[in-house]
């Protein structure tokens, strides 16, 4: 039997004059033509966008090279500051470079296990990895504390882990801020600066390696799904609740996959193109948010005493969200679920517009506030997470400047729509993928989180249910 999938399906770059061909529904490929896509082409375009980066990343290099030499020479802390600026300009630069690394990765994983007939493309199934020999090798290199696992919690466990690893990066990046005014006040040392620049500089490397996993994994699936022929289908309302299952629970909208296109250098998903990121705490300007709106809950699901990415058990996703003297709720429903449950990350999204003073227009933001819980008694935000603007009442957030840190382009891989309004109203947009939903969207691809110049933890104080 021939299966044959759409392109579109699998969020890789085409060009407009390839769109029109492309974007046809399943029912139709059977007569449709794949004259419009060309994968060599495609990894021309792909291999062309990181050869410029890379010289362009080569080229900052060197300056920064001769940035630290004269640090070297002087000691002056005006040019530790250039340094440390120029790291962070060094930094989002490879953010994009290994962005189309990974594309690059997934058009050669289609391509291998693909090939071109006159009725589009046809997965070689039996050429695909068994998900059990995939699964049982990852399994062995990560030692996971919860073993019956499928290819769906690999791929969460490495989107938490590289969230995870973002809050890690915040946490050294306000150390090494805090240690620039011990130096300016003469109690700081060069050499913790200098320890904490290159600290950063490794977290970054690991956030890189979790979400190339989770997108090379996200590849194998699709193909996998799309060579058995089947749609994976959720009921409206609460999935039924398996403990060897990803998801516990979910009452989020079904997903539904969109290409991102790229027309006159710029992409797009669906209709919408991808704005500049907002200004995040480090930046000049402050972006001012309106109209935010409370879409999903997310919480993580772990077997340590303290969210660690090491011991993801898994996550449920709801519409309710509690007050915070009700954090713990989530905590207890956590252990209902799973009785191996110590402690829960708990993820607010709101969805709204903000005011980007780096390009003076209006754009799709998300904003998420972010807890954590490990008893019916103990719950708290973490160094610079604020607590709500409204403690006792999460579905209002009001109009107003917020600080922002930013994980630039984490949702660039999942364009996508979704089957609930209230989710993603938007059609086709660069959105969240907890839970295997589509909700939360942001018109620079990315995650903004509320921010506050605070070290130390704030215990919420909670309620008995």
């Amino acid at each position: 039997m021939v299966f044959v999938i759409e392109i579109m399906f699998l969020s890789v770059f085409v060009t407009a004059q390839e769109l029109g061909d492309l974007q046809v529904g399943s029912e139709e490929c059977e007569s449709c033509s794949c004259r419009g896509f060309d994968f060599d082409r495609a990894l021309n375009e792909v291999n062309a966008k990181i050869a410029n980066l890379s010289s362009v990343i080569n080229q900052k290099e060197v300056e920064l090279y001769t940035l630290y030499n004269e640090f070297n020479r002087t000691g002056n802390i005006e040019t530790l500051e250039e340094i440390i600026k120029f790291e962070e300009e060094v930094q989002l630069l490879r953010s994009e470079l290994e962005l189309y690394k990974r594309q690059r990765l997934n058009l050669v994983l289609i391509k291998k296990y693909t090939r071109k007939t006159a009725y589009c493309i046809e997965v070689l199934y039996y050429r695909l990895p068994r998900e059990s020999k995939l699964v049982e090798k990852y399994v062995r290199e990560l030692n996971p504390v919860k073993r019956d696992v499928n290819l769906d919690w690999l791929i969460a466990f490495y989107r938490q882990a590289s969230e995870l690893t973002f809050d890690d990066y915040i946490e050294v990046d306000m150390r090494l801020r805090d240690i620039l005014k011990e130096i300016k006040a003469g109690n700081g040392t060069i050499e913790d600066a200098l320890r904490l620049i290159r600290e950063k500089r490794k977290l970054w490397s690991e956030i890189y390696r979790y979400l190339e996993e989770r997108d090379k994994l996200q590849t194998i699936k699709t193909l996998r799904e799309l060579g058995r022929r089947q749609t994976i289908m959720k009921a409206w309302g609460i999935v039924s609740y398996r403990e060897d299952e990803v998801i516990y629970h979910s009452e989020l909208g079904l997903r539904y996959p969109c290409t991102e296109t790229n027309i006159d250098g710029t992409p797009y998903c669906g209709v919408n193109s991808l704005k500049q990121v907002l200004p995040s705490y480090n930046y000049p300007g402050t972006p001012f948010f309106e109209d935010l709106t409370p879409i999903a809950v997310w919480v993580g699901v772990y077997s340590s005493s303290e969210p660690n990415r090491d011991y993801y058990l898994g996550e449920f996703c709801t519409y309710t969200f509690k007050e915070e003297s009700r954090l713990h709720e989530y905590w207890e429903l956590a252990r209902y679920y799973d009785t191996r449950a110590k402690s829960v990350q708990i993820k607010y999204f709101y969805d709204g517009m903000a005011y980007n003073p780096s390009t003076g227009e209006y754009q799709i933001a998300n904003l998420i506030w972010q807890f954590e819980c490990n008893s019916a008694t103990n719950c708290w935000v973490t160094s610079y997470r604020p607590r709500l603007p409204y403690p006792n009442n999460p579905l209002t957030i009001p109009n107003g400047e917020y600080v922002i840190r930013v994980f630039s382009r984490a949702l660039r891989s999942n364009c996508c729509r979704s089957s609930s309004s209230h989710d993603n109203p938007y059609g086709c947009h660069w959105s969240n993928r907890h839970c295997e939903a589509c909700f939360a969207p942001d018109d620079s691809a990315s995650q903004n989180f509320p921010h506050e110049d605070r070290s130390g933890w704030i215990y919420i104080p909670q309620e008995n249910s």
